[in-house]
């Protein structure tokens, strides 16, 4: 783990960290109450990039970062829900000769259930 002292080279080691794996990269921002500082850390799992501030002026500059860290992961999760899916969803002919089964049995109706009747049962 590595904690950076200024504010620029945390930012530019975060954002390349956050660049070069995007898919595995994550961060966490966390407030320690008993020493007043707030601290932020960007890992991959390989490599970690922290920095422990007391400063209020760095407030701004967390949220700039933080800004900019969501605008990428959610440019990424929309890159993702465009991609055709590698399998494609098509029901198998077992499953539906199963389907085909359970409505036969309902009495042809499907989507029907049949109606409970209360106290006695008529014959």
């Amino acid at each position: 783990m590595v904690y950076y002292s200024d504010w620029d080279s945390f930012e530019k080691a975060a954002s390349e960290l956050f660049a070069s794996a995007a898919d595995k990269a994550r961060y966490t921002i966390k407030y320690r109450n008993c020493d007043a500082a707030l601290v932020l850390k960007v890992t991959d799992d390989a490599t970690c990039v922290q920095l422990r501030t007391g400063r209020l002026g760095d407030i701004k500059k967390i949220a700039r970062l933080h800004r900019q860290l969501c605008q990428s992961t959610s440019l990424r999760a929309e890159k993702l829900k465009s991609r055709q899916p590698e399998f494609p969803l098509a029901q198998t002919p077992e499953k539906a000769s199963a389907t085909e089964k359970v409505s036969s049995k309902a009495g042809g109706a499907v989507g029907k259930q049949p109606k409970k009747t209360r106290g006695k049962k008529r014959r």
